[in-house]
């Protein structure tokens, strides 16, 4: 019996996962996602590539990529903030880790809204790129 509803539970939470899944992509419109390598190598490459950090100003504090632009996304005026940010640039977005439907994910969605058009998702957050090895900016 107890092995019964152990699975049913199990089953149960699964199916309820799965839903949560599904629809947190459906609703996100979502930008290509990019390695940390593949972001470092295009921001050396091209200076007018914006890296967008969208953490707490205290996690951007903890360190950061050089030269990241920091907007809160848990901020109500982040709508207004990035409307000031120039639509013809390409922006590399980032969160902590950068799963999908995350901060990076929703700050996309809000962007896309707003007509900015050249969006990309840093796989793996700031968390990923301190893993590479990758220089990280600290006050």
């Amino acid at each position: 019996m107890l092995k019964n509803n152990l699975l049913t539970n199990f089953f149960i939470i699964m199916i309820v996962v799965f839903l949560t899944a599904c629809n947190s992509e459906s609703e996100s419109t979502l930008s290509p996602g990019i390695s940390v390598q593949t972001a470092k190598e295009m921001i050396t490459q091209d200076k007018d590539i914006i890296v967008l950090d969208v953490r707490t100003a205290k996690e951007f504090a903890r360190g950061h990529i050089s030269g990241a632009v920091n907007i809160n996304i848990h901020d109500p005026a982040f709508p207004q903030q990035v409307s000031t940010l120039a639509r013809d640039k390409t922006y590399i977005i980032h969160c902590a880790v950068n799963p999908r439907g995350g901060r990076g994910d929703k700050s996309i969605d809000i962007m896309n809204k707003l007509g900015f058009s050249k969006l990309l998702s840093m796989n793996g957050g700031i968390y990923a790129w301190k893993r590479a090895g990758l220089h990280v900016k600290k006050p």
